[in-house]
């Protein structure tokens, strides 16, 4: 009896059993009609991240009611890394394991988004998942599934490499900005004084009321002092005058006259005053007397300060007075509507004619300073001889970064609380890579001189160049806040960032430039991305290549191969670059891409 109730059991274990091997076999069996998409195919990195989705398409009848499978997708790189993902977690409608449900009868799909923090190794990988299947205590391991493979990295190819330059010359991408040294060079000093003239004629008269106002005497007396005390005085221009109600050619003449007048009256006074300084410092008149240079000049009739003053004047219609002059093309007609303002208005005739018969003494003479080479001289032997705005200028002497550095050094110790020296030695630092360094410095210089536009500027650029985007951004826009354009750097950063849309925005003004064409050829504008780079002058082996990329996505082959073989040319480096570039995928085969980067 034992016996016979034993076998039923037995019978029916075997038959679960080979329904279970039934229901595992048939999803193993079918396994090739599941399908699977990942887009975008090959992965893509944007602002550092690499977004996935992943979809997957169960047939009609595939999927067994009770059955549960796990899906995990997995990154490969070149160089044997592997980087498991979240895992994707399946189930028949009968389990009510809270996963996502794949129907038996309907089949049934799933989506899946992942983000990946991109690293350098993920460019050559393939992305692959190896399904588990199980049901009941019985499990399945399916085939390996090859999702994607390789990743395009050329959102990578932001330039990032700041130049050195000054505010004026920072235009058209990302400069370390040094401060301005506010040195003035020599300057060109002048002293002038006036001798005054009567109506129609040439001849001097102390006498005239304004020949004898203390402010005309007083400048005639300063002309020899500064002839005498000024090192290097370059001329000596007389400017001789006549008022415009004559007869022209007579006016040209007694302009003429009035500068030899005021020449004669120079070389006479300053012969008088040598004489009497030789006298009192007991030196030969030689000795002290210099060698003038003159310069006389006949300047006619002198229209233009004859309407200036007239708008000066009290008079109350000479707006109206000034139109009508203006209105006349015929001279004469002018000169005879002089005559009739002098019989109407007093102050034309007694104050603004006469002060226009003049001859007109500018000596000129350039500033004594220390020459370019002296300042180079001594900001590497004595620098604490300079100024502060000296020994930044001397720094812009010199195309040589060593003697840079030292200055600027020495302006941090010499003059410790003036924040440009910090700022300057940090941009020479930051260019050669030496980031904390220049960090410091920048800090210092910021602490000095809180929101200064260029300190803010280049601690932007420290910030871009060491990956914090976030900050770099905030001190750009604060940047802005002080004055300095920063819609460059603000599109370098929304292009690390991924936003190319708000890079564009910001690049606008920018033409010719490999970042913008950068940027339009990452947000698929091609065709405006190939003409800003034949638009840039004086291409580097980074033009040519995103020339080639272009090729590439337009099926261009004669574009790719030519610009590719010349970005090769220019440096053999990107020859590899190539070679595992996902966007020349298509043509690695081809004799013409191997011929490019050989």
């Amino acid at each position: 009896m034992k016996t016979l109730k034993i076998i039923p059991i037995l019978l029916l274990s075997t038959s679960l059993l080979l329904f279970t091997n039934c229901g595992l076999k048939k999803m193993i069996k079918k396994q090739a009609d599941v399908t699977y998409t990942v887009t975008p195919n090959p992965l893509e990195v944007h602002g550092g991240k690499m977004k996935m989705e992943i979809k997957g398409n169960y047939p009609k009848k595939y999927f067994n009611k009770k059955a549960t499978m796990v899906l995990t997708p997995v990154l490969k790189t070149a160089s044997g890394e592997t980087v498991t993902l979240p895992p994707i977690n399946l189930e028949g409608e009968k389990v009510k394991g809270g996963n996502q449900v794949i129907g038996y009868k309907t089949g049934g799909s799933f989506t899946y988004n992942h983000t990946l923090d991109y690293k350098p190794d993920y460019q050559t990988c393939e992305l692959v998942a190896t399904p588990q299947a199980k049901l009941k205590k019985k499990e399945a391991t399916l085939n390996e599934v090859k999702l994607a493979e390789g990743t395009n990295t050329t959102s990578e190819r932001v330039d990032v490499a700041p130049t050195l330059a000054y505010k004026d010359k920072a235009v058209n991408g990302s400069f370390f900005i040094f401060a301005d040294h506010n040195y003035v060079g020599p300057k060109l000093l002048t002293q002038t004084g006036i001798i005054y003239f009567e109506v129609n004629r040439d001849v001097l008269d102390w006498n005239l009321p304004l020949n004898k106002e203390e402010e005309n005497i007083e400048g005639l007396k300063k002309l020899m002092n500064f002839v005498s005390e000024q090192p290097n005085i370059e001329t000596i221009e007389i400017l001789g005058w006549a008022s415009p109600e004559g007869e022209l050619k007579r006016n040209q003449e007694l302009s003429s006259n009035r500068s030899a007048i005021g020449k004669k009256w120079f070389e006479s006074e300053y012969n008088k005053y040598i004489k009497e300084k030789a006298r009192q410092e007991k030196v030969k008149e030689n000795d002290i007397k210099k060698e003038l240079k003159f310069e006389l000049k006949d300047n006619g009739e002198d229209w233009d300060g004859f309407i200036e003053a007239l708008g000066n004047s009290n008079i109350k219609d000479k707006s109206q007075i000034i139109n009508v002059i203006k209105s006349q093309n015929d001279m004469d007609q002018r000169e005879q509507q002089i005559r009739n303002m002098i019989a109407i208005y007093d102050e034309v005739d007694n104050v603004i004619l006469p002060s226009l018969r003049r001859a007109i003494i500018k000596v000129n003479s350039m500033e004594a300073k220390k020459t370019d080479e002296e300042i180079a001289q001594l900001a590497a032997n004595e620098p604490e001889k300079l100024n502060n705005d000296e020994l930044l200028y001397a720094a812009s002497l010199t195309n040589d970064k060593k003697a840079q550095e030292d200055i600027y050094t020495k302006a941090t110790e010499i003059y410790a609380n003036n924040y440009r020296g910090y700022n300057d030695l940090a941009c020479i630092k930051a260019s050669e890579g030496k980031l904390d360094e220049a960090k410091k410095l920048l800090d210092k210089a910021n602490s000095l001189n809180p929101n200064n536009g260029e300190v803010l500027n280049n601690l932007g650029l420290v910030a871009l160049m060491e990956g914090d985007f976030e900050a770099a951004k905030n001190y750009f826009e604060a940047s802005q806040k002080a004055g300095l354009n920063q819609d460059y750097n603000m599109g370098v950063v929304n292009m690390k960032l991924g936003n190319y849309s708000d890079a564009a925005n910001v690049f606008k003004a920018t033409k010719c430039n490999y970042n913008v064409a950068l940027n339009q050829l990452l947000s698929k504008d091609y065709t405006a991305a190939k003409s800003t780079v034949e638009c840039i002058q004086n291409k580097e082996a980074k033009e040519y290549y995103l020339m080639a990329i272009i090729g590439a996505r337009t099926n261009d082959a004669n574009l790719l191969f030519k610009n590719l073989a010349k970005a090769c040319e220019i440096n053999p480096d990107m020859k590899k670059q190539a070679l595992k570039d996902i966007e020349f995928k298509n043509y690695r085969d081809n004799a013409a891409f191997k011929d490019a980067i050989k």
